[in-house]
């Protein structure tokens, strides 16, 4: 008689701790597609700032030899340069390959950024 009613408690309580887990489980299942679509977003996101952050320390290195190179040029002219291009024949051939190889990579992460957004 015990053992028959200890079976019993053991069945009960069995199946009432199954039963919330699977409705739990089932939520968990059904909530998958949106918390994927979430964790997407999410993803998307990080990325888009890792890119940022990575376009702004090129910009911050090019706008730096802008600045070494235009007080070189005030230095030499007496004037400070017009544009970029005009402060580009005053670098020396490697600091103007240095320059355009940052501008290379900036346009092609702005780029990058670009095609993510669409």
């Amino acid at each position: 008689m015990i053992k028959k009613i200890m079976l019993i408690l053991g069945l009960v309580a069995a199946i009432g701790t199954a039963v919330p887990l699977s409705i739990k489980a089932s939520r968990w299942v059904a909530g998958t597609p949106a918390l994927a679509a979430r964790i997407s977003v999410v993803e998307e996101r990080l990325n888009n700032k890792i890119i940022q952050d990575r376009m702004d320390k090129l910009e911050e290195r090019m706008w730096a030899m802008e600045d070494r190179w235009g007080e070189k040029y005030l230095a030499e002219h007496d004037k400070t340069h017009e544009s970029v291009e005009e402060l580009l024949q005053f670098m020396t051939k490697e600091a103007r390959e240095h320059y355009r190889y940052l501008e290379k990579q900036y346009k092609e992460l702005q780029k990058e950024l670009e095609e993510e957004d669409e």
